[in-house]
């Protein structure tokens, strides 16, 4: 399926056996336990001390974005046989702004729940 910004997206579905995990109450062994705690000045705090930065990536993409957009109003939409080429193109253009932003959270996100999941039995 292709979105907005002109990528496709894939899904696969995949079965695989699971171990099993250890026990919360501690037997089998020394476990590690973290806690996390999720804020606005912070994206999260975690029971070590540690303190996971939060990256706004709206605000540092948001020049970029506003340029973008302001090429997109000056575009003539209407069209005898619908958006012109040059509207269209501005909007792919908008859209891949935005799909860059969305990218790079998920991608912090996914890269930080890998980290604590690596290093933490008991999150």
């Amino acid at each position: 399926m292709k979105n907005a910004a002109g990528q496709y997206h894939v899904c696969f579905v995949c079965t695989e056996e699971a171990d099993l995990l250890p026990r919360a109450d501690g037997e089998g062994g020394d476990l590690e336990f973290v806690g996390v705690d999720l804020g606005i000045e912070s994206l999260a705090v975690l029971s070590t001390g540690e303190k996971v930065g939060n990256p706004r990536w709206f605000e540092n993409e948001q020049e970029r974005l506003r340029r973008e957009q302001q090429k997109l109003s000056r575009k003539e939409k209407k069209g005898p046989d619908g958006p012109s080429n040059n509207w269209e193109r501005q909007r792919q253009r908008v859209a891949k702004v935005h799909q860059r932003i969305q990218d790079r959270r998920k991608d912090f996100i996914e890269k930080l729940t890998t980290r604590l999941v690596e290093n933490f039995d008991v999150i």
